[in-house]
């Protein structure tokens, strides 16, 4: 009888063991999970504070550099400068200089114009000399 109370104490041993096993393997799976799920949190807020980051840095970068444009054509110059204060003296004969959204200019140095499309409609044409 001695033998089958050592073995059955033993059996009772084993269980309780494994069972402790599995509530630490289940505990540390869960422990992983949330770890995991932290570590992807901590992920999408750098790549988010790396995006702002770098596009703030662009446009500080294309704020401070100041880029010289000229045309030279027949012995004449003008600078980009200049089309963009006759642009903008047009432009506030009849509106407001803050509904200026949009300008492109197109110079055909044959025809000494410039002509500017402001916010994708307006047309301004301007004689470069």
């Amino acid at each position: 009888m001695k033998k089958d109370s050592n073995l059955t104490s033993a059996k009772e041993a084993l269980r309780a063991t494994a069972e402790k096993v599995i509530k630490s393997t289940e505990e540390t799976k869960e422990n992983v999970g949330k770890t995991i799920n932290a570590v992807k949190d901590t992920a999408k807020s750098i790549k988010t504070r790396t995006t702002k980051a770098t596009t703030a840095a662009k446009k500080t970068i294309a704020k401070k550099i100041d880029v010289g444009f000229y045309v030279q054509y027949h012995g004449k110059e003008i600078s980009k400068k200049t089309i963009l204060e006759k642009v903008y003296e047009e432009w506030i004969k009849s509106h407001k200089i803050s509904e200026l959204k949009t300008l492109s200019v197109y110079i055909k140095v044959e025809e000494d114009t410039a002509y500017c499309l402001v916010n994708e409609e307006i047309k301004i044409n301007l004689k470069l000399s």
